[in-house]
């Protein structure tokens, strides 16, 4: 079996094991309520504030900062990790398929998974407030979507490398996959453009993506990024690039662990 077609397969078969865990049946189920909460939540914003303010803001916190991270996070570890703690990694090794081909197809399975799944739900969670025309005086705004999921593609992504990485070298994934999320993507990644540690968050380069798309005035960039009072244009950079290294660094360190490490089973977290 050639190394791309054995590394779709293997993406394949990673996305029906993953479509078995409860918990993504019960994001996945959760997320059929969104339309009708973002429906209330746009009949309590004043008039001070535009639907498409109201939906950069929390879909930036829902989606972008809370559910894409973990979620992409746990599915990661489950697709690497799972394997390793249930020993099944003895016989996936036996067979005439590259480890590379067996990672790779891992990661672009949680990937598509993770990026279909919020997609999806940022979508709904657009319908409410697009119910709502006292919103959008000048129109329904439907651009504001396909930005954010391009954006959670990205992050998607950028996750599912770290994850893969994680779990292909690390015991504990999950332990570090939190202080990871928590350390530097809730605390980091929103310092002030000065620190030059954000360049190793996911937040920090997504964030500046969607500044750069959405040309907010002050006060919307003001919400995405609190820490930087005087956000100015030329701080945007080239979040794409930034975002591309990351992971493609994560994803070649993922690469050698995995194809490099003799493993021993685990404790299951």
């Amino acid at each position: 079996m050639g190394f791309l077609r054995a590394t779709v397969e293997v993406g394949r078969q990673t996305v029906l094991l993953l479509l078995q865990n409860r918990l993504l049946w019960v994001v996945g189920a959760a997320q059929l309520a969104l339309p009708a909460l973002s429906y209330l939540l746009g009949g309590t914003v004043g008039d001070t504030r535009t639907g498409r303010h109201v939906y950069a803001v929390t879909t930036w916190a829902l989606f972008v900062f809370v559910l894409v991270p973990w979620t992409t996070l746990y599915c990661g570890v489950q697709a690497v990790h799972g394997d390793i703690e249930d020993r099944t990694f003895q016989y996936l090794f036996l067979r005439p398929v590259p480890r590379a081909a067996l990672l790779l197809g891992k990661l672009l399975a949680v990937a598509a998974l993770s990026t279909a799944l919020f997609v999806v739900g940022a979508v709904l969670w657009f319908v409410g407030f697009a119910a709502r025309s006292a919103l959008w005086p000048e129109g329904v705004e439907f651009e504001v979507v396909a930005v954010y999921a391009q954006a959670i593609a990205m992050a998607a992504a950028a996750y599912a490398a770290i994850a893969v990485l994680f779990a292909a070298r690390l015991r504990r994934p999950l332990v570090w996959g939190a202080c990871f999320i928590v350390g530097l993507q809730m605390f980091i990644g929103n310092l002030p453009s000065k620190a030059s540690l954000r360049y190793l968050t996911i937040t920090d380069p997504v964030r500046r993506f969607l500044l750069d798309r959405l040309n907010p005035d002050r006060r919307l960039a003001q919400q995405l990024w609190p820490w930087e009072h005087e956000f100015r244009p030329e701080l945007i950079g080239q979040p794409v690039l930034n975002l591309a290294i990351l992971a493609a660094v994560a994803t070649a360190l993922a690469l050698y662990f995995y194809t490099r490490t003799e493993y021993d089973s685990r404790e299951r977290e």
